[in-house]
């Protein structure tokens, strides 16, 4: 569930925000999510291996976005619909 909410939040900045602002989010959701891990006593390596799939979920989602307001219209169009 947490990783929908996060591509949610990728989608969403793709309508508002640079690459630089959309790096700039997902930087802060990482370093919350160390200052989170560094509360429950995580080790350092289960920390970054979330934050690195953080990262990687909300820019995914801002490039999808982006890539379909490209070419979706001409995908749509040919396949009718």
């Amino acid at each position: 569930m947490f990783y929908i909410v996060i591509v949610a939040l990728g989608v969403a900045a793709a309508r508002q925000f640079s690459w630089f602002g959309v790096f700039a989010i997902s930087t802060i959701l990482a370093v919350a999510m160390g200052v989170e891990g560094a509360l429950h006593d995580r080790t350092l390596l289960k920390v970054l291996h979330r934050d690195w799939e953080v990262i990687v979920t909300f820019q995914s989602a801002y490039v999808a976005h982006i890539v379909w307001d490209v070419y979706g219209p001409r995908l749509m169009a040919r396949l009718g619909w």
